[in-house]
């Protein structure tokens, strides 16, 4: 049995593997934070954020400057109606190059209408999934959390 040391993650825990249908035990709680939060791992190939709904909001807001360039990929897409998807650019560009190209994208919106002026216009579109939940853009709800898939 695990030692409950924090009890707000103890009941994040215990929402995913009801949601999940598993044993809590089997669930891991990331090292790090992703948005200023802590995820969860489901085996080697699932990971969650459990978020109340101001956690929800804070993340969504951290994460806007994070994925600029998602963001301008899916609107050029979506307005040109072209039949491609901003994850392709993953494969074909590293890492430092999308942190670059994200970086002058936040450059251009601090010098003109700001960040906080973006993050809110997308938050008030209901944006959330979208920004948290990488892997299927869906928002779960679950024992007074939501759920966001990350992959």
């Amino acid at each position: 049995m695990q030692d409950i040391q924090d009890p707000t993650l103890y009941q994040k825990r215990q929402a995913l593997a009801v949601f999940l249908h598993v044993d809590p035990e089997t669930l891991k709680e990331s090292k790090g934070t992703l948005y200023s939060f802590k995820a969860f791992f489901n085996g080697n190939d699932e990971a969650y954020l459990i978020l109340n709904d101001a956690e929800a909001t804070i993340a969504a807001e951290h994460a806007v400057p994070e994925k600029l360039w998602l963001i301008c990929l899916e609107t050029l897409f979506a307005y040109f109606d072209i039949d491609a998807y901003p994850s392709d650019v993953i494969g074909k560009m590293k890492t430092p190059e999308i942190r670059r190209v994200n970086d002058e994208l936040k450059a251009l919106i601090y010098n003109t209408t700001g960040m906080e002026e973006l993050k809110k216009k997308m938050l008030s579109y209901g944006n959330r999934k979208n920004l948290l939940a990488d892997y299927d853009q869906t928002e779960h709800f679950q024992d007074g959390y939501f759920i966001y898939r990350l992959y």
